[in-house]
């Protein structure tokens, strides 16, 4: 499978594997997430410093054309540091994110209240979803998430950037942007359209399998709230937080033969 990204000088080209659920012609938020984490590691990658926690706000749609990922220093110190981050098309800003950083050391003693630990089936006893060879990535389901508590395994099956091999850091922060149809479908299907996400990791993952649970959906007068506890093979790595607004033309996309999609995320 081809990469999800070709670099071209100071440009990513996007392959059409990164082409959102809702339109042909918009990059998808898993994708957006993948851009921004790798422009930060591209920039800000020091084996003592962990991106703890990663904030996209994704307020533009996403052109399926060669972007630009740019990135500045807002703070440089010696156990703290941030990063802001744009994505551009041409001259247009369509995603705005970011990073803090925050320098591994000795862990301190003591033992704060934690849930259990995760009980699940391993990947490999996990049937894919069939239509999963069509992406760049592939989803195994635990628990169905439209009438119950979604539990899923995920793993990339492509490069992100051609020639480039897959980060840990990377891998988490693809599969971030799915806590949102995750917390926020109920039994008539996902009705939302996510507008942002953090992601907070307490450490990178190990291994090629994130997994990811709902723990929680609010919503009330048009505002939805979901997160997710993000896992991988060894235990509980982090969360992400999504806060989405109702869009009717995912709906059609769902029940119509003929879809109807949408050209714009949030403005």
């Amino acid at each position: 499978m081809d990469a999800s990204f070709r670099p071209d000088g100071e440009f990513l080209v996007p392959s059409p594997s990164t082409a959102g659920p809702w339109s042909d012609q918009m990059i998808g938020g898993h994708h957006i997430g993948g851009l921004v984490a790798w422009g930060i590691e591209r920039d800000y990658s020091e084996p003592d410093f962990q991106v703890a926690r990663l904030t996209i706000d994704m307020f533009r749609p996403v052109p399926m054309r060669p972007l630009k990922v740019l990135t500045r220093p807002a703070r440089t110190g010696r156990r703290v540091r941030a990063v802001e981050v744009s994505v551009l098309d041409g001259e247009v800003e369509v995603t705005r994110a970011s990073a803090l950083l925050l320098r591994r050391s000795e862990h301190p003693d003591g033992e704060p209240w934690t849930p259990e630990p995760w009980d699940v089936p391993d990947p490999d006893d996990v049937a894919s979803i069939p239509n999963a060879g069509e992406m760049s990535w592939e989803i195994r389901r635990i628990a169905d998430w439209d009438v119950g508590q979604g539990k899923v395994w995920l793993r990339e099956r492509s490069e992100f950037v051609a020639g480039q091999a897959l980060t840990p850091f990377l891998r988490a922060a693809v599969f971030a942007d799915f806590a949102h149809p995750l917390a926020n479908s109920g039994r008539a299907g996902l009705a939302f359209i996510n507008a942002d996400l953090t992601m907070y990791l307490a450490r990178y993952p190990n291994g090629e399998w994130i997994g990811m649970e709902t723990t929680g959906h609010v919503g009330t007068e048009g505002i939805a709230v979901g997160t997710a506890w993000l896992y991988d093979r060894e235990g509980r790595i982090g969360h992400v937080v999504v806060s989405a607004i109702p869009d009717p033309r995912i709906q059609q996309r769902y029940h119509s033969d003929a879809p109807a999609l949408p050209t714009a995320r949030p403005t």
